[in-house]
């Protein structure tokens, strides 16, 4: 009898021994082998957001212009951001000088633009103003000129005009540029200095060229593929009272 409660006494260690494996499986090991795994995942995760963050970062393609708005004394500067990229720009902030100014509901559509007044700022007379802004994913855009000066009189100068064209149109090739001047009748006159040029498009991307132009005022703008018009129009630079620049979409 004795050797017999012996044997159910050491079966009975050997099952409770067991159980209390089981369960420090169930209540340590487990959780355990579990949070390494979600940690596991949420590491792919991040590793994949952060990818596609620094993708959306490269392919932001923004241009800025500042320019004064008429009939105001002093002058207003507006602010105009294009956003040429395939992602929504969100601008966060406006650098003057070395001056930061918080943007709010700043969102720039793709292939869009918006214009935002700065009536928060007064110009000083003779200064030059180097503006910049930043973007949510942390990339800085500079005004187009360089920087823009305002003279003893309170108006606004720059020392550049640019025609932009993006090229949309479906098929790839030679497109073919004409850029002439035009007086305020809108009749054509002669070509600008190296106005004609081509740009050659990949399909399906889209391509970017521009142009530098003399002076701000009217010009004529023909673009051709093979014998095949796809733009013939008249574009204006407004300066002072608008952009240094025009853009043309085919």
């Amino acid at each position: 009898m004795r050797s017999t409660g012996t044997l159910c006494r050491r079966g009975t260690s050997t099952i409770l021994g067991t159980l209390i494996f089981v369960g420090i499986m169930f209540t340590a090991v487990i959780p355990m082998l579990l949070v390494m795994n979600q940690a596991d995942t949420f590491h792919e995760m991040r590793k994949y957001e952060l990818e596609f963050f620094d993708e959306e970062r490269i392919e932001e393609e923004v241009y800025v212009n500042v320019f004064s708005t008429p009939d105001t004394s002093p002058p207003i500067l507006t602010l105009r951001v294009e956003n040429r990229g395939n992602f929504i720009v969100k601008i966060v902030k406006i650098w003057i000088n070395d001056s930061p100014h918080l943007l709010e509901d700043f969102v720039v559509q793709p292939m869009s633009l918006i214009d935002r007044q700065l009536d928060y700022f007064t110009a000083d007379p003779e200064t030059h103003y180097l503006i910049k802004v930043i973007t949510d994913r942390g990339n800085l855009f500079y005004e187009e000129s360089g920087s823009i000066y305002c003279n003893i009189d309170g108006d606004w100068e720059t020392g550049s005009f640019a025609i932009f064209f993006i090229i949309s149109y479906p098929a790839a090739g030679m497109f073919n540029v004409e850029v002439r001047f035009s007086n305020e009748n809108y009749d054509i006159l002669g070509l600008v200095p190296e106005g004609e040029f081509s740009i050659h498009k990949s399909s399906p991307e889209t391509a970017f060229d521009f142009i530098d132009v003399p002076t701000e005022g009217i010009y004529h703008v023909k673009i051709t593929k093979s014998s095949e018009i796809i733009h013939n129009d008249f574009e204006t630079i407004p300066w002072p009272n608008g952009p240094r620049s025009a853009t043309v979409r085919t």
